[in-house]
């Protein structure tokens, strides 16, 4: 069944112009449930839990694929909550329902499916994954809200290692949804009101901005730094995990018409902002915060 068709209004804010005249897509952008990503040429790919679908966009974010529909074949899903496509080779989905990461190449054909949780040792289980991140390496890390942890999943699918388990002090994870690979490869959760930082062999390191967040429903991570958005905040964070800016989303996004921010993410300054209706591009506000704000998102 075909979905209505929709305006997706795009724009950059911060005195450039616009990168797109009102492209249409058949696929609703911007709603609760969905979630986005940016590979390093600018192509938007979404996972909507709602209709159980995957759309990728192009760089003018038209429509160009859309792959799904409720069911366990491997092009279906049962409620797809997150999703890694940064590196415009692979784009993994955490397919919640179905309790397995879905693999596909850069156009959304199939490649694969890793699904451990009928293994035989529950050090390698996980279901419910809420989400995925890829490191550099090739490192698959998978928010298994089943057993409130994450797990580091290696070449040929061998689990590496268990991160905010039973063992982790305070590190250990309770209500884990969101993982991104941040600076020098540290493993990123958000975890409940917590944002809580591993190194890449699992080990406890951190807690970000400890005690400043209160319900975060948003988290990226890169090389770069972190970005969470917390209620109509958005904190930025560099590359050795200091606060760089504090903005609303209002101010971030140019005005206050277009709601919460859904999902976000960047590639090169820019940040793609999944609101209600719409995807807002405007520049990374660890680097660029909105015109006429400081850092700490004070008026000038």
């Amino acid at each position: 069944m075909k979905t209505p068709r929709q305006t997706l209004a795009v724009i950059l804010i911060a005195g450039t112009s616009c990168l797109a005249q009102t492209p249409h897509a058949a696929f609703p952008i911007g709603r609760q449930g969905q979630v986005l990503d940016v590979d390093n040429t600018g192509v938007v790919t979404v996972a909507d839990r709602e209709s159980n679908q995957v759309v990728m966009l192009t760089v003018d974010l038209k429509q160009a694929r859309e792959i799904g529909g409720y069911g366990w074949g491997n092009d279906q899903f049962d409620q797809p909550s997150g999703l890694w496509a940064r590196n415009g080779i692979d784009v993994f989905v955490a397919d919640y329902g179905n309790h397995r990461i879905q693999r596909f190449d850069r156009t959304l054909n199939y490649i694969s499916t890793l699904s451990t949780r009928s293994s035989d040792n529950p050090e390698e289980r996980f279901g419910y994954p809420t989400d995925v991140a890829v490191s550099r390496f090739g490192d698959l890390y998978i928010v298994d809200s089943e057993n409130s942890r994450v797990l580091k999943v290696g070449a040929q699918n061998v689990v590496g290692g268990i991160i905010g388990g039973m063992d982790a002090g305070r590190g250990r994870l309770i209500r884990p949804t969101r993982v991104g690979v941040g600076p020098e490869d540290r493993v990123c959760v958000l975890d409940g009101s917590r944002v809580v930082i591993f190194d890449a062999f699992g080990n406890f390191v951190s807690m970000l901005a400890e005690g400043v967040f209160h319900d975060p429903s948003v988290l990226y991570a890169d090389a770069l730094g972190l970005i969470v958005v917390d209620g109509g905040m958005v904190y930025g964070f560099d590359s050795h995990e200091r606060p760089a800016c504090v903005v609303t989303a209002d101010s971030l996004l140019g005005d206050n018409r277009h709601g919460p921010i859904f999902s976000l993410a960047v590639n090169r300054g820019r940040c793609y902002c999944l609101t209600s209706g719409e995807i807002r591009i405007v520049p990374d506000p660890r680097f660029a915060p909105p015109a006429g704000l400081d850092k700490e998102g004070k008026s000038q």
